[in-house]
């Protein structure tokens, strides 16, 4: 609990502490030699009274000369004053007519009658006592040890709580060096306060190291793609260039023609699927028919003999979403199947739940094995299947997965009903 503690609060709260302490010291040492009023009279009743016994006994002209004497033996002023010299209230005149101590109106002087004309004045009392001499008792002391305390609490636990903050600074520091390195290292052990820092970057190395094996494996898929025409093409010039023939001339070219598109699509699909690594600024979402929008979605797909069927339950199913993400992901979706299957592809669509939509791309084809399920959304991976050699360039489903993941939806393979291979694809029905 105190390492939470900001260390220079603690030490700014202890120092006001100890000087409010000190403070408090000095008014209960000054403060111990105030006592009421009615008290304090009381008290000089005494000593006015033996003074004034032994100042009635002189003639007037020897008095001055005994309190010279008397004056050495009080801690305060004392002297003779006449009536008129001072003021004083009217309850003050009534006690000394009374032969009783009376004070004045700042209560700090005391008289005490000695005749009718002349008064023995006490003060100015406040503040003539020495605070050195009440300081000698060892209650004070102890009372100045205990209040203390706390500052002194306070100000260890401050140093101990900087002293542990730069420890855990350093530690932090060795460990992003390390998780830049090593995203498994293990973290160091730390306060809770640490904790969720701590595990954040880890998940934040993971991400990133992920990141970067993803785009080395792109890289070395796209120059494994890249290798095969381009060999291709060196081949064909080779012979472009040895050839007279002028059919074999075109043959080649048309080659080369082949070779440079298949290029041109592998640089699009990488461009593509590299726009796709982070999730787009905004989604302009909007209405959306369910059926109209795959009618029109099939309208799109050329140079097919396949068989289309579709079948959306309630026939006016509706979302709102990213038409051109929702079209990304249904044409991939689309396109795949109709390469694979034999005849037929077919699209349902219906409501999971009340907040998501379940989309279901079925074919005929050869279908895809389990072990390989999650293999085919996978960047560059292609599949051969039912003997068959793999079309493509293996982006189309890793598209689709990435879209759906920006449009939190969920995609996914399983066996079909006909045979072949149904991808699912899951979407909330509005924005989340």
């Amino acid at each position: 609990m105190f390492s939470r503690v900001r260390p220079w609060t603690a030490i700014l709260a202890g120092t006001g502490w100890g000087a409010l302490t000190l403070y408090l010291l000095w008014l209960c040492a000054n403060a111990s030699v105030f006592v009421g009023e009615y008290s304090f009279l009381r008290l000089m009743a005494g000593p006015g009274y033996l003074v004034a016994e032994q100042l009635k006994a002189l003639p007037a002209d020897q008095r001055e000369a005994r309190m010279e004497v008397l004056r050495a033996r009080f801690q305060y002023p004392i002297r003779l004053v006449t009536l008129d010299e001072v003021e004083l209230p009217p309850e003050a005149l009534i006690m000394l007519q009374h032969q009783q101590p009376a004070q004045s109106s700042d209560e700090d002087i005391t008289y005490f009658p000695l005749d009718d004309k002349t008064l023995i004045q006490f003060g100015p009392m406040w503040g003539t006592a020495e605070v050195k001499d009440l300081l000698q008792f060892p209650v004070y002391g102890i009372t100045a040890c205990v209040a203390g305390l706390p500052l002194v609490l306070w100000m260890w636990f401050g140093l101990r709580a900087r002293r542990q903050r730069s420890a855990d600074l350093q530690a932090l520091d060795v460990c992003l060096g390390t998780l830049a390195r090593t995203p498994n290292a293990m973290l160091p052990a730390m306060g809770k306060e640490w904790a969720p820092v701590l595990q954040t970057l880890q998940q934040h190395a993971h991400d990133i190291n992920a990141m970067s094996e993803r785009h080395r494996e792109v890289s070395q898929a796209v120059s494994h793609e890249l290798r095969t025409p381009l060999a291709r093409m060196r081949f064909a010039l080779t012979l472009l260039g040895k050839s007279d023939d002028p059919s074999t001339r075109i043959r080649l070219q048309e080659r080369l023609q082949t070779d440079v598109e298949e290029l041109e699509a592998l640089v699009r699909a990488s461009l593509a699927f590299a726009r796709m690594a982070g999730a787009p600024a905004d989604l302009q979402h909007e209405p959306i028919p369910i059926r109209d929008w795959l009618h029109q979605e099939f309208a799109l797909l050329d140079g097919h003999q396949r068989r289309l069927s579709l079948d959306t339950e309630p026939a006016d199913l509706q979302m709102i979403g990213d038409r051109a993400l929702l079209h990304l992901i249904v044409r991939n979706l689309l396109s795949n199947a109709i390469t694979y299957a034999r005849d037929q592809v077919s699209v349902s669509a219906a409501h999971q739940d009340d907040q998501h939509l379940v989309l279901h791309v079925d074919d005929d084809g050869p279908g895809i094995l389990a072990e390989n399920r999650e293999k085919i959304f996978e960047p560059f991976v292609r599949l051969a299947m039912g003997g068959d050699d793999p079309g493509g360039f293996g982006l189309g489903l890793a598209l689709a997965k990435r879209a759906s993941q920006w449009h939190r939806g969920e995609l996914s393979v399983a066996r079909s009903p006909l045979g072949g291979a149904r991808l699912t694809l899951i979407l909330p029905l509005r924005p989340q």
